[in-house]
């Protein structure tokens, strides 16, 4: 639970959805297995070691995750993240093409959570680095196809790694403003206000939901039916933005609508990505 489950399968697909962009003739299934294997053990060990990480921050904001609320000790946590990220390592090491990928997945995930850099406490450094943890998903699920992206496999890579870091990595903090605050981060969210949180979120939700479908019917006609949810996404993300404006003290929950919004965007958009994928072998 302290990974973030839902999560976790977000990352998965996207390594699926890769692998299947590379996928010719053949299917080499046990290589594909070994390589999603390894990318949930990375997966999980970003994000757990996030969790060790944001201890202060969850507690300022209330979080209900196993660290914070006392549940699991982080003495316990240090040791599954430590055993995540051997295990991540033997996996990729046995599967071809993948190491590389692996390596750098590890790297931001600890970029993103620990000193000096610490990604997570500013709102552009935080964005980047998601976007290199989604864009390298699809990149190492195609290694491990062996057939590396194609051009539509890149256009929808982009589009989907930038809808993480252009929408998600702001609506994220929504709900944590205050504590974020509280504990000295420098995302816009702590700094400028939920409001001005909010309107960097229609923006890139706009920029990705135009962008996308758009990109995709110059460059890649293929791809264009996955690019759609991400559209229809994009104006969801914005009336849950616009609504939250006009009640800005609501609850905690409230303010995870636009998160909710992004999250069933990208698993609707990434699932017609895959199912199109596989109709076609």
């Amino acid at each position: 639970m302290e990974a973030r489950p839902t999560v976790q399968i977000a990352f998965l697909i996207r390594f699926l959805t890769g692998a299947a962009f590379a996928t010719r003739g053949d299917t080499d299934l046990p290589s594909i297995l070994a390589g999603a294997s390894a990318w949930c053990c990375a997966s999980v060990f970003a994000y757990l070691f996030n969790g060790v990480m944001d201890v202060e921050e969850d507690r300022r904001n209330g979080s209900d995750r196993p660290i914070a609320r006392g549940d699991l000790s982080l003495r316990k946590a240090a040791g599954v993240t430590l055993t995540a990220v051997l295990l991540a390592l033997l996996l990729s090491a046995a599967t071809t093409g993948l190491l590389g990928w692996t390596l750098a997945f590890l790297a931001l995930g600890w970029v993103y959570s620990a000193p000096p850099l610490a990604a997570k406490r500013a709102s552009l450094p935080c964005a980047i680095v998601v976007f290199g943890l989604g864009w390298t998903s699809y990149a190492g699920g195609a290694a491990v196809a062996g057939n590396g992206l194609d051009a539509p496999a890149v256009v929808f890579a982009t589009a989907m790694a930038a809808w993480m870091a252009l929408v998600g990595a702001v609506v994220k903090d929504f709900s944590d403003a205050e504590g974020d605050a509280e504990a000295g981060r420098r995302t816009l969210a702590a700094t400028r206000g939920l409001h001005a949180a909010r309107r960097l979120a229609v923006a890139g939700a706009t920029a990705v939901g135009v962008g996308a479908p758009t990109a995709a019917w110059i460059w890649a006609p293929a791809v264009l039916p996955a690019t759609l949810p991400l559209a229809l996404g994009a104006g969801w993300v914005i009336v849950r933005c616009l609504r939250g404006g006009r009640a800005e003290h609501r609850d905690r929950h409230a303010r995870r609508d636009a998160y909710r919004a992004f999250m069933i965007t990208q698993y609707v958009a990434n699932a017609v990505m895959l199912v199109t994928l596989v109709a076609a072998w």
